[in-house]
């Protein structure tokens, strides 16, 4: 085993966290800004200004139009790309590392010298505009869409992150500066960093391009939104295309350091690959669906467990039927010690390819300084995956997969007669 990187930390007097983890050979490197804070936090009437602040970051700022900020990435051969989540947002540049001074320039001038011009405010409307009908247009992205609605509810966790087109046009010059000095100051901000540098580098840059003064008395909310009831029914928006797509849930956990390690492992033998047990018993042995995988979602206050296919509508109720087969199959026999140990040095692999990225080191301290306020290394992840028992995952198999029915959301040309008969009870 390699030795241990540790991750250095410091806050500098603005309140901005400042993470580093070195990368002594790698020839690229990751400068990420992080805000902790998402689509959960905005109001009824701000619904999707996160994702369009998002958006405006990217125009014209007091030194730079959007051209030049493009331009100046791209020369080097770098990439500039942002995410808006439900619980933060994220901005970030990867390029080789002798550009590691442009990078922090260029995000600096971008969060926190933006323009918000009336011209680039209604341009990015009809952008915005787009993005939705590109969505709309795409069962395979609308349905994901359309699942977090059903289940959710009019909970936040069930708001599109993207708004509403009422809430988009109605973005004014006022309403996205206001929004934007509510949200965006260094103590509600994470930088971090990995690539073949210095620590002292790393404090240089971060105090020549990120010490704004924190606004008096400014300091992030504390947002608490209470664990959401999830609606365990069914729901078919239908259109006139050739696969059925469908979207099934079960029960999750919200996120902590355990319940992440354990969910992990269970996708992976239910649903995490070609050699998973949906993969080869839905697909190969039956020629029922193209693709068939499982996926977890972690928030603070909840979490999903979600099965996501793509079928013809003939095939569906079959397809349906074989998951929830599966299910029940784990809930009385759970796992095997086989699948068990494979799941653990699949999941172990995964991790350690994913660290010879300095991308992914930099997310990865990021969400772990975000969700944890403390960091975990390559060896302690691994050893948390071994550590995990076959009794422990069997018993948070039954508690995620131990309901009476499961949740379905489905987009494709069915009529409802024939979507009553898609199950969603276990044995019916």
């Amino acid at each position: 085993m390699a030795p241990v990187i540790e991750c250095k930390r410091t806050v500098l007097p603005n309140g901005l966290t400042v993470l580093f983890q070195p990368m002594k050979h790698a020839s690229s490197m990751g400068v990420g800004v992080f805000l902790k804070q998402g689509s959960l936090a905005e109001t009824n009437s701000e619904h999707g200004y996160f994702h369009f602040l998002e958006h405006m970051l990217f125009k014209d700022t007091e030194t730079r139009t959007s051209k030049e900020i493009a331009e100046s990435i791209e020369r080097v051969g770098g990439i500039l790309n942002g995410s808006t989540g439900r619980e933060y947002t994220q901005y970030y540049v990867v390029a080789i590392k002798n550009q590691a001074e442009l990078a922090f320039e260029i995000l600096s001038d971008m969060l926190f010298r933006p323009q918000f011009r009336r011209e680039d405010i209604q341009t990015e409307k009809g952008v915005i505009m787009e993005e939705m009908r590109s969505y709309e247009d795409a069962p395979d992205d609308f349905v994901y869409d359309y699942y977090f609605r059903n289940i959710f509810g009019k909970s936040p966790y069930g708001r599109d992150i993207i708004g509403t087109k009422k809430s988009v046009t109605g973005v004014s010059e006022k309403s996205i500066r206001t929004f934007f000095e509510k949200h965006y100051f260094p103590k509600n901000m994470v930088i971090s960093v990995s690539g073949n540098f210095t620590w002292e580098k790393v404090l240089d840059l971060t105090n020549k391009y990120f010490s704004f003064e924190n606004p008096k008395g400014k300091t992030p909310t504390e947002l608490i939104i209470p664990s959401p009831k999830k609606s365990y029914s069914k729901h078919l928006e239908r259109r006139k295309i050739e696969q059925f797509h469908i979207m099934l849930g079960v029960n999750g956990k919200k996120r902590d350091y355990r319940t992440v390690t354990v969910s992990g492992l269970i996708s992976t033998i239910l649903g995490g690959g070609m050699a998973s047990r949906l993969f080869q018993n839905i697909r190969e042995k039956e020629g029922l669906c193209y693709s068939i995988y499982s996926f977890p979602s972690y928030y603070k206050t909840t979490g999903l467990f979600s099965i996501s296919s793509a079928t013809s509508k003939e095939k569906a109720a079959r397809c349906v039927e074989l998951i929830l087969k599966e299910l029940e199959t784990i809930t009385k026999n759970g796992f095997s010690k086989s699948e068990l140990a494979d799941a653990k040095s699949n999941q172990m692999g995964s991790i350690a390819i994913g660290y010879e990225l300095p991308e992914n080191r930099m997310n990865n301290i990021g969400l772990q300084e975000i969700y944890y306020g403390t960091y975990f290394s390559l060896e302690d992840r691994m050893k948390a995956i071994k550590s995990v028992t076959l009794e422990e995952i069997n018993q948070a198999a039954k508690e995620m997969f131990g309901l009476d029915k499961v949740h379905l959301s489905c987009v494709g040309d069915m009529t409802e007669s024939q979507f009553a008969k898609i199950p969603v009870q276990f044995g019916g």
